[in-house]
């Protein structure tokens, strides 16, 4: 539909999907158990990625439960990884939730992220609000400072290229 109504648009973006990206910096969302626009950050369905996040992250998992595998920001790192330059490799830096550094039905994203990129490093800026005594005091206090919901990570993966 959009095509027909803009096309000149259409053509533009058809031509920037294929510009091979080198280095992609983002703060995805963080969102897994949104299901409606009234939770403020509703998940959208993006069914050719939850495909390779299936043949990808879950496949390479032992969890039973892959839930946390759809979350938003593990979406963004499937997608940047896939579209980042296959002949000359690139760099993807992300500040996310760092649940991914100890989640049970992550344990495939991370064996996958190990297999994909050639070096990979992790700030873990720790700052998980939900806990509570002396793990929290661990924690670190507060990130960005109101506080954060859940651990943050700075991770940048890098990825040598095919040389092609």
């Amino acid at each position: 539909m959009f095509s027909e109504i803009f096309p000149h648009n259409s053509e533009r973006v058809l031509e920037q999907q294929k510009t091979p990206l080198r280095v992609i910096m983002s703060n995805p969302p963080y969102s897994v158990g949104q299901k409606s626009a009234n939770d403020n950050a509703q998940n959208q369905e993006y069914p050719m990625l939850e495909k390779r996040i299936a043949e990808t992250y879950v496949a390479a998992s032992e969890a039973n439960l892959n839930k946390a595998a759809y979350d938003s920001y593990i979406k963004a790192f499937r997608w940047a990884s896939d579209r980042l330059d296959p002949d000359n490799g690139g760099i993807i830096a992300f500040v996310s939730n760092g649940s991914w550094l100890d989640s049970n039905g992550l344990d495939g994203f991370r064996k996958s992220l190990e297999q994909e990129f050639s070096s990979i490093y992790v700030y873990n800026l720790r700052g998980n609000q939900r806990t509570s005594g002396e793990l929290s005091r661990r924690e670190g206090g507060k990130i960005f400072g109101s506080g954060s919901r859940t651990p943050v990570t700075i991770t940048i993966l890098v990825k040598k290229g095919s040389g092609k």
